[in-house]
């Protein structure tokens, strides 16, 4: 009799939560707090704009549209969370998740810290639906919605219990007067993390609890003039240029030096932060690919030591020794990280990073 009336119980409570589910009340995430961008564009979820992007090449033109490192922050005490969310596209790449590729990641803060909560998972269509969390307590929480990392996110709203209440954080645990912006490649937007939040740019901005610019660009991170223009626009403490694993020997021969002066000249109070190429794995046996990591890096020390030498005080320099480990388990196909080796890079940057941002004096 006992079992049957617990059996009872469980499954009332069960249609209770799925009832109140399907009665969730949505909010535009538009209403939220917008972080991870570099500068205002009228789509919000997009990392540049068309206009920004005018002189960019076609390939960076295309992935300033994904919307890698970009996230919501919210409150709110309701039981549970569910979101509908919209992408421009369905293809995903075999070297990845689905998730990363076209999900959505949440963090919320507990004792201080960020930590996980949940996944919105893709469907092979536009548009989705997930509860992402579910049975939590009422008390009032922070929480950081991750888009994805290598679609473009259209729309998304944010289901919660009908009375329940959902605002802008009263306190804020991201810190937008701090903000790193980053330029790379494949790595930095993301490829191949298991979800968004573990790209290791997001590592890093929950780690420091400071707003970080996720602007890799997969495959196309090559140095254009045009790209520096932009980027010397931005607010930043601090930019990160972990771009030696797109250009080829001559592009960076060609472009290296007038794209890192540019950005020092124009913005003399911001320090950049040159990081070399992760040693890929797939070069332990393959000789050839190696090599040219090896002449990478050593054009950039080339072109780093030729720039300290003409005085510019803020540039400074990160190696790759031990920069996804010692172990040759860091990577995913070999270049691409998992999910170890972008907390091993993460660590690595994060340490230089919050050491030139404490000599420079912070926000700029």
């Amino acid at each position: 009799m006992k079992k049957t009336y617990l059996l009872l119980v469980l499954s009332l409570c069960a249609i209770s939560a799925t009832y109140a589910q399907d009665s969730a009340r949505y909010t535009d995430a538009t209403s939220f707090m917008l972080i991870g961008k570099g500068l205002p564009t009228n789509k919000p979820y997009v990392r540049l704009d068309t206009v920004q992007t005018e002189k960019f090449p076609q390939a960076v033109k295309y992935l300033s549209t994904n919307s890698a490192g970009v996230a919501v922050l919210f409150e709110t005490n309701s039981k549970f969370i569910k979101v509908k969310w919209s992408v421009s596209h369905t293809p995903y790449h075999s070297n990845m998740t689905p998730i990363v590729h076209s999900g959505l990641d949440l963090y919320g803060k507990k004792d201080g810290k960020w930590v996980w909560a949940g996944v919105g998972r893709p469907v092979n269509k536009l548009d989705a639906e997930s509860v992402i969390v579910n049975n939590m307590d009422s008390s009032l929480k922070q929480f950081m919605l991750y888009a994805p990392t290598y679609n473009a996110l259209t729309a998304l709203e944010i289901g919660v219990a009908p009375e329940a209440t959902i605002r802008i954080p009263s306190k804020p645990g991201i810190d937008t007067t701090t903000r790193i912006v980053m330029y790379g490649s494949s790595i930095m937007q993301g490829a191949s993390a298991s979800r968004p939040g573990m790209a290791y740019p997001a590592i890093i901005a929950r780690h420091t609890g400071w707003d970080v610019v996720n602007l890799g660009f997969s495959g196309a991170g090559k140095m254009e003039f045009a790209v520096a223009e932009v980027l010397a626009t931005m607010k930043a403490s601090i930019f990160v240029l972990d771009c030696m694993p797109n250009p080829t020997l001559d592009e960076i021969k060609e472009r290296g030096y007038p794209f890192i002066k540019h950005l020092l000249t124009k913005r003399p109070e911001v320090p950049v932060l040159l990081v070399e190429s992760a040693i890929y794995e797939s070069g332990n046996f393959d000789q050839r690919i190696a090599d040219v990591v090896r002449k990478k890096n050593a054009l950039l020390t080339e072109i780093y030591t030729k720039l300290k030498q003409e005085g510019f005080k803020q540039l400074h320099y990160l190696s790759a020794k031990g920069l996804i480990g010692e172990d040759h388990e860091g990577a995913t196909d070999g270049v691409h990280l998992n999910d170890i080796g972008f907390q091993r890079q993460a660590k690595k940057v994060q340490s230089a990073v919050q050491s030139l941002v404490k000599k420079s004096g912070g926000s700029k």
